[in-house]
């Protein structure tokens, strides 16, 4: 899977936990053709749920991490896949298309307890 493939990604990582979590919007197209590759029919909601789903992506992510030589702590342990972009709406990014850090973090932080 190419990077083209994902529409917005947000890692997150602090210096009190041993690991990597992400926040990744697909590209609906482009899990889609995984479903039709693995015969998995969902609609995409049900796509973004799939262990599966979340497994191959976080092993695309961390293969493409180790094509470009990253750190062992850099690799991402966790990743939550989200059916919506980030947007102005929730206030998770600025005009100008910037991720707002500390706005995803509180907006999702229940998701990685």
């Amino acid at each position: 899977m190419d990077k083209k493939n994902f529409f917005q990604i947000w890692v997150y990582g602090n210096n009190f936990e041993s690991l990597l979590m992400a926040v990744v919007v697909p590209q609906r197209k482009a899990i889609a053709d995984w479903s039709l590759v693995h015969n998995v029919s969902d609609d995409f909601k049900s796509l973004c749920d799939n262990l599966k789903a979340r497994k191959y992506i976080l092993d695309e992510l961390n293969n493409t991490g180790q094509k470009h030589q990253v750190r062992g702590f850099e690799f991402l342990k966790v990743i939550h896949l989200e059916l919506n972009p980030f947007d102005m709406e929730r206030d998770l990014i600025t005009p100008t298309f910037k991720l707002k850090r500390p706005q995803l973090f509180k907006y999702y932080k229940v998701i990685f307890k």
